[in-house]
């Protein structure tokens, strides 16, 4: 079981305990914003007043500011809903205040200022479906409230703390948001995972493919790796869709994603697996380009020819054919720490989300945020 501790956390969280600026829209040319229920404008230096505008508005960066529009708007200029109102950008509703903002570039971006919780209701539904078990989804919903902590500040040199993609967790506002999914950051509000009193960096996927893998072998570094992010064999995940798969790439389209990372002497000869992990992940491919033999990182040449074909670098084969390198492997991501799919099926055996997380993050402390 996960140790119950209380983890002195302030140091740690941005002056705004609570809330995470989120980048929703980034360097646009453009918007559609449509608000719903009472908005008001806040913009530096005046008064604010309700938006009298209805229906759908176009935002538009213009010199030195920008325009919504007729409206000429200051950058930095806030949309705050009041009174359960809300705002549509794009596709998606937002109910935190919009902070609008003309980029050096003569582009806009668009920040919600948002209460984490809230904030952790937009993320459970594009990173787990909302339709699993509770119990998985209180575990994603842990996870992904200690990565929005220990992440805070992150893009803080853009204006922002966190973007709205896969750079660091993907995020919808109000879109797909269910009673599952309520329930699972409601039950579970303000936990996240410690490690020897401080907050732990963690990470997840969407399959391991029987084992998670050491942070450290994944991404490299000289610091030492904590206990909870050291990886584990996982039978859980056996039934998973993702558990084995084959994919199959052209010469050409290998020698284009290795020459993306270093110049080829010629087109390739011959590709096979070099190092791999205790986990079986392999770490380097050995190439041979024209008279010139190459080690290639693995997580890198994954990047380049595709994460969504080559779906995670735990390969079993790499067979070469005339005309090009079939791969046999198993798992979808990069295989550190939760194992989404391992996570569904604990929860459909009756496991509790502590009992999960201490699966995957052995030695872990289940805490809350002290704000």
């Amino acid at each position: 079981m996960i140790a119950a501790a209380a983890l002195a956390l302030l140091a740690a969280l941005s002056a705004s305990a609570g809330t995470v600026q989120v980048a929703i829209v980034r360097q646009a040319g453009s918007a559609k914003l449509s608000p719903e229920g009472a908005v008001e404008i806040s913009q530096p230096g005046a008064k604010p007043v309700l938006l009298e505008w209805k229906g759908e508005l176009t935002l538009r960066p213009r010199e030195g500011g920008l325009r919504l529009a007729d409206m000429r708007l200051k950058s930095e200029t806030r949309l705050v809903p009041r009174d359960g109102a809300r705002i549509r950008v794009g596709a998606d509703f937002y109910r935190g205040a919009l902070i609008l903002r003309l980029d050096p570039g003569q582009t806009l971006t668009i920040v919600e200022e948002a209460d984490i919780e809230q904030y952790l209701e937009g993320i459970l539904p594009h990173e787990m479906n909302p339709d699993w078990p509770l119990e998985a989804l209180k575990a994603q919903a842990v996870v992904a409230r200690t990565f929005t902590y220990a992440n805070l500040g992150k893009f803080r040199k853009d204006g922002f703390d966190l973007t709205s993609d896969t750079r660091s967790q993907v995020y919808k506002g109000m879109t797909g948001v269910n009673e599952n999914v309520r329930a699972a950051v409601r039950q579970t509000r303000g936990e996240v995972l410690g490690w020897k009193g401080k907050l732990l960096r963690v990470y997840y996927h969407a399959c391991c493919g029987g084992a998670t893998t050491d942070a450290g072998a994944a991404w490299g570094g000289t610091e030492e790796i904590p206990r909870p992010l050291r990886g584990v064999r996982d039978p859980w995940c056996a039934a998973s869709p993702h558990m084995k798969w084959t994919a199959y790439f052209a010469w050409a389209d290998l020698t284009a994603a290795i020459s993306e990372r270093r110049m080829l002497t010629g087109p390739l000869k011959s590709l096979r697996i070099g190092a791999r992990d205790a986990a079986g992940y392999v770490r380097t491919f050995l190439v041979k380009s024209g008279r010139e033999s190459v080690v290639v990182n693995a997580a890198q040449l994954r990047g380049a020819i595709g994460a969504g074909e080559m779906k995670s670098v735990r390969i079993q084969t790499a067979r070469m054919l005339r005309q090009g390198v079939e791969f046999s492997g198993g798992g979808s991501g990069h295989g550190v720490g939760l194992c989404q799919w391992g996570t569904r099926l604990q929860a459909e055996k009756g496991r509790g989300y502590a009992k999960i997380l201490s699966f995957y993050f052995p030695g872990s402390d289940l805490s809350e945020v002290d704000e």
